[in-house]
């Protein structure tokens, strides 16, 4: 029950506020969960997928902001870049014991949290857009991408921050571009892991009750009245408590 439950205010918190499904859920399933460190990616990842899908399902009767070849371009980095990081975290996790997993995980995890909290807070009033190609995209979502499978979460708050600071992109724009990148990214590190695993699915109690929460959530979060800008109050709250809940994770880990 207590998946169902966090699942469900992760989700509906994170899609409110524009940040991502699992934003908060990742570092919250690290805190409470007594399941491996592959199991937690399984979940996040399946978290993650699912309210994406109902996202990008949700935003198909509305005009794209992007144009369809970036938008290709997304996909495919995104994607190349999920298997890469799915990849690259089966290969950390068997070379590296738990709690050592643990701390560095969500030492990356909290620093990927905490330069968008920083950007949006201050930079952003300083700092001035570089406005490049959109050509770069490809290479973004690549490491993005990346960075979201090898984490098991969206990474949404790393690609807004990149897409405001390197293409000077409208809301809208970077919030498609985070979507497309958290969604192709998740599919790619799914796929990976699913023939790693011989197509076995881990953990399938937690999942019963872990993504009802997150389709729930989300469904939540699509009403207009829950719908807010990417960078207002309940969005600093989200990065704020996310990077909290990584700190402790890391403290604990040492301990």
């Amino acid at each position: 029950m207590i998946y169902l439950i966090l699942s469900a205010a992760s989700a509906f918190f994170g899609m409110a506020s524009g940040l991502g499904p699992t934003t908060l859920l990742r570092p919250l399933l690290d805190a409470v969960s007594p399941l491996s460190p592959s199991s937690v990616a399984m979940l996040a990842t399946m978290a993650t997928l699912c309210a994406a899908l109902l996202s990008a399902f949700f935003a198909l009767g509305e005009p794209l902001p992007l144009h369809p070849d970036e938008l290709i371009l997304l996909a495919a980095g995104a994607v190349i870049g999920g298997v890469l990081g799915d990849l690259a975290a089966a290969r950390f996790m068997r070379v590296i014991d738990e709690s050592a997993v643990l701390l560095l995980q969500n030492a990356l995890l909290a620093t990927i949290i905490a330069l968008p909290s920083v950007y949006f807070a201050t930079l952003a009033r300083t700092v001035r857009p570089l406005a490049l190609s959109r050509l770069f995209s490809f290479p973004v979502a690549l490491g993005t991408g990346l960075i979201a499978s090898f984490l098991a979460f969206g990474a949404e708050p790393l690609s807004l921050m990149l897409y405001f600071l390197l293409f000077d992109a409208e809301n809208e724009e970077s919030s498609v571009a985070a979507l497309t990148i958290a969604l192709c990214s998740m599919s790619g590190k799914l796929v990976t892991m699913l023939i790693r695993q011989r197509f076995a699915l881990p953990e399938a109690s937690t999942l019963i009750w872990l993504l009802p929460g997150a389709l729930l959530g989300a469904l939540l979060a699509m009403a207009p009245a829950a719908r807010r800008g990417a960078l207002g109050k309940s969005g600093d709250a989200v990065l704020r408590l996310s990077l909290f809940t990584s700190l402790i994770n890391i403290a604990a880990a040492i301990l």
